[in-house]
């Protein structure tokens, strides 16, 4: 039985590989991102926000802009690992990365660092967009930053279940995309305040794991959260542990990897 960690060597040129392949895009893996907040921004905070002084005394688009961020962060991350496994079934790499004397975890952390260097960069473009419009609200920079972290390390997970799970058929990521994830970021509080929800839908709410990563990005970011931060954080703990190890089971069983 593999190790969970032993190989460093093998470790560390999988996770040059990965950061690798995400310099050579990192100009488009930015400039999406940066120009979908600008637009949301643009829409949210100023149309909207026009009309809307104020949510839970926080200025409107300073309680916007946290859902933009997670919104654009959990995208990129997700489809930083899911194509990246895609396209090594693809190219029928993904056989030769099996047979390497790394273990399971080994490859899927390799997977999970590149997504994170993603969400890095894209945590820096963010910020311009916030100090183009004003959102120079940062309460909290280590929660950021240790958020950054947990949100991309588990829809980086998330990410390499569904490249594996899609096979050969792109609409399947439109599927995950836009039927799944789009629809959970607009009911978790992305773009108001839960409280604004009758009880019934605030309760339904709190099973959605991206309202604990926007409510831990506007905590981090204005200092102010609608659910326990314990609580988010433990949510968004169990279920990358969870999605670890789905991960290593299906590199384990081959399910969908070998011919």
């Amino acid at each position: 039985m593999k190790k969970f960690f032993g190989n460093w060597i093998g470790l560390y040129t999988l996770i040059r590989r990965e950061v690798g392949r995400t310099k050579r895009v990192l100009g488009q893996a930015i400039l999406a991102p940066f120009a979908t907040a600008v637009l949301y921004i643009f829409v949210f905070g100023y149309v909207v926000g026009s009309k809307i002084e104020l949510i839970e005394g926080i200025k409107y688009i300073s309680f916007v802009f946290p859902g933009v961020f997670t919104m654009n962060l959990v995208m990129a991350v997700f489809s930083a690992t899911s194509f990246s496994i895609y396209f090594m079934k693809f190219q029928k790499t993904i056989e030769d990365m099996l047979t390497l004397p790394l273990s399971y975890t080994e490859l899927v952390t390799s997977l999970i660092i590149g997504g994170v260097f993603r969400a890095l960069a894209i945590t820096l473009s963010l910020s311009v967009v916030a100090v183009l419009f004003g959102v120079n609200t940062l309460a909290h920079p280590f929660a950021l930053l240790g958020y950054v972290l947990l949100i991309s390390i588990f829809f980086g997970l998330l990410g390499v279940v569904a490249g594996i799970w899609a096979d050969n058929s792109f609409e399947k990521f439109g599927l995950v995309t836009n039927f799944i994830l789009t629809p959970l970021t607009f009911l978790g509080g992305a773009f108001y305040s839960i409280n604004m929800l009758p009880e019934k839908w605030q309760f339904i709410v709190h099973f959605n794991p991206i309202f604990y990563a926007v409510d831990g990005i506007r905590y981090s970011l204005t200092g102010y959260h609608e659910a326990s931060l314990l609580l988010g954080v433990t949510v968004l703990g169990t279920l990358s542990v969870i999605t670890l190890a789905i991960c290593v089971w299906i590199f384990r069983t081959g399910w969908k990897l070998r011919a």
